[in-house]
């Protein structure tokens, strides 16, 4: 195989899975969906810069652990198992910090955290990728590129998604509480975050396949454990959008109709879809995505009330306004 072939397949197998599998997790998100452009935003961020850095910072560490002890081997295991959970998970949660402290209006829920958390190890995992697949072209050939394609696309694919979740997790807690978990939670998160992608990096470094292979079953558990945390914080917001809607039809903001479909999955997409054939799907869409607002922001101020949350009552009132004003398009 040539090395445009091997440069070629590494990007694909690189990027496309990792693209794919956040198009899908964007999914999930549909109550109150998290805007187009940030959710890119947080990608590339962990694609370029997140990984960017991370590159220069393992390797600079693993350069000093090389000439202080002359072993190539331990430099290459020091720099994964040390300085790879730290850099990693600090340059990766950055961006879920950023979008936290900047775009607060953003970041209404734990599902929100996850999301944009895993969003940010999607695309850090892309740059990885295409890292591992294409050296182990240069090394095995084709046998090499298979193999790598196989472990980071298929045996790993959710790692660091699932890794800086804990971060974003840790954030929305805060978020959403007062007190002593206000500021431990988003500590406990980050820290949470570098301490699993410890386990793995030191399980992964033992040179017995048995050992990776009980790494593998570990990692997929926790996978399997994330996604299931997902459908219920699935159904949680489901369950906020129908508790905090309901004045909403007695003030004459939304039908009964209107409130019944915004509470659910299957009647936001049949709604939505249905508005497409009537050619007023933007005018739909407007409306459930300002339901959802309103209703999250209601959730804030009833769980927090003004002193943390002064500006949630005026934006309650503009969103209320805007939904009426759409009442009879949807």
């Amino acid at each position: 195989m040539s090395i445009p072939a091997g440069i070629f397949l590494s990007l694909l197998f690189g990027i496309t899975p990792m693209a794919v599998l956040a198009f899908i997790l964007t999914l999930f998100d549909r109550y109150e969906k998290e805007p187009v452009w940030l959710m890119v935003g947080v990608f590339l961020w962990g694609f370029i810069v997140a990984a960017g850095t991370a590159l220069i910072l393992n390797t600079a560490f693993g350069i000093v652990l090389f000439v202080a002890s002359g072993s190539s081997s331990l430099a290459d295991v020091g720099a994964a198992v040390f300085s790879a959970p730290l850099v990693e998970e600090t340059v990766k949660g950055l961006a879920v910090l950023i979008v936290f402290l900047f775009f607060h209006d953003e970041f209404d829920s734990v599902l929100d955290g996850v999301i944009y958390g895993s969003l940010v190890g999607f695309g850090f995992a892309a740059a990885e990728n295409i890292n591992y697949i294409f050296n182990g072209f240069l090394t095995s050939g084709s046998q090499g590129l298979v193999t790598l394609i196989i472990v980071r696309v298929f045996l790993i694919p959710f790692l660091h998604a699932t890794l800086t979740s804990m971060t974003g997790i840790g954030l929305a807690v805060g978020r959403l509480n007062k007190g002593f978990l206000r500021y431990a939670a988003p500590v406990l998160g980050y820290f949470t975050a570098i301490g699993l992608h410890f386990f793995h990096n030191l399980i992964a470094s033992v040179p017995d396949p048995l050992v990776c292979l009980l790494g593998d079953v570990i990692d997929w558990i926790g996978f399997a454990g994330m996604f299931f945390f997902i459908l219920i914080l699935v159904w949680r917001e489901g369950r906020v959008m129908r508790e905090q809607l309901a004045e909403e039809v007695a003030l004459g903001n939304m039908t009964q109709a209107q409130y019944e479909i915004a509470g659910s999955i299957g009647g936001q997409f049949a709604a939505r879809w249905g508005a497409l054939a009537g050619g007023h799907w933007r005018e739909a869409s407007r409306f459930y995505d300002l339901a959802g607002d309103l209703a999250f922001r209601k959730y804030q101020l009833a769980r927090l009330g003004p002193e943390y949350e002064p500006q949630a009552q005026a934006q309650i009132d503009r969103l209320r306004g805007q939904i009426a004003s759409l009442r009879g398009s949807a």
